[in-house]
Protein backbone atom coordinates (compact mmCIF):
# COMPACT_ATOMS: atom_id res chain seq x y z
CA UNK A 1 0.00 0.00 0.00
CA UNK A 2 0.95 3.35 -0.77
CA UNK A 3 1.66 6.23 1.74
CA UNK A 4 -1.10 8.17 2.06
CA UNK A 5 -0.19 12.02 1.63
CA UNK A 6 -1.37 14.58 3.98
CA UNK A 7 -3.43 17.21 2.29
CA UNK A 8 -4.68 20.40 3.99
CA UNK A 9 -8.55 21.56 3.51
CA UNK A 10 -7.99 23.25 0.55
CA UNK A 11 -6.38 20.78 -1.48
CA UNK A 12 -8.45 18.01 -0.19
CA UNK A 13 -11.44 20.47 -1.46
CA UNK A 14 -9.46 20.34 -4.69
CA UNK A 15 -9.47 17.19 -5.27
CA UNK A 16 -12.95 16.49 -4.66
CA UNK A 17 -13.53 18.76 -7.34
CA UNK A 18 -12.03 17.82 -10.15
CA UNK A 19 -12.93 15.33 -13.04
CA UNK A 20 -11.00 12.04 -13.95
CA UNK A 21 -8.67 11.79 -16.72
CA UNK A 22 -10.47 11.24 -19.77
CA UNK A 23 -13.68 13.19 -18.59
CA UNK A 24 -14.66 16.84 -19.33
CA UNK A 25 -16.06 19.66 -17.50
CA UNK A 26 -19.27 21.17 -18.89
CA UNK A 27 -17.55 24.12 -18.63
CA UNK A 28 -14.21 23.19 -18.80
CA UNK A 29 -11.94 26.50 -17.67
CA UNK A 30 -8.31 26.24 -16.15
CA UNK A 31 -8.00 25.88 -12.78
CA UNK A 32 -5.30 26.65 -10.79
CA UNK A 33 -3.90 23.32 -8.26
CA UNK A 34 -1.16 23.09 -6.15
CA UNK A 35 2.10 22.27 -7.02
CA UNK A 36 2.10 19.67 -4.34
CA UNK A 37 -1.30 17.83 -5.93
CA UNK A 38 1.00 17.38 -9.31
CA UNK A 39 4.29 16.99 -7.78
CA UNK A 40 2.90 13.67 -5.63
CA UNK A 41 1.32 12.68 -9.27
CA UNK A 42 -2.20 12.87 -8.18
CA UNK A 43 -3.24 15.38 -10.98
CA UNK A 44 -2.24 15.87 -14.24
CA UNK A 45 -3.05 19.09 -16.67
CA UNK A 46 -4.18 18.85 -20.39
CA UNK A 47 -3.09 20.71 -23.36
CA UNK A 48 -6.16 23.30 -22.61
CA UNK A 49 -4.53 23.86 -18.83
CA UNK A 50 -7.45 22.16 -17.34
CA UNK A 51 -6.91 19.83 -14.44
CA UNK A 52 -7.70 16.37 -14.27
CA UNK A 53 -7.11 13.54 -11.39
CA UNK A 54 -4.97 10.93 -12.10
CA UNK A 55 -5.37 7.17 -11.41
CA UNK A 56 -3.28 8.05 -8.30
CA UNK A 57 -5.08 10.69 -7.02
CA UNK A 58 -8.66 9.00 -7.50
CA UNK A 59 -6.66 6.09 -4.68
CA UNK A 60 -6.40 8.86 -3.03
CA UNK A 61 -9.65 9.87 -2.48
CA UNK A 62 -11.04 6.43 -1.90
CA UNK A 63 -8.52 6.21 1.26
CA UNK A 64 -10.50 9.17 2.71
CA UNK A 65 -9.78 12.03 4.45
Amino acid sequence: MTEKIRLNDEQWNKLLSLPHEGETKTHGEPSHVSNRLRSHGLVTQDSQGREHLTEQGIRRLSQGR
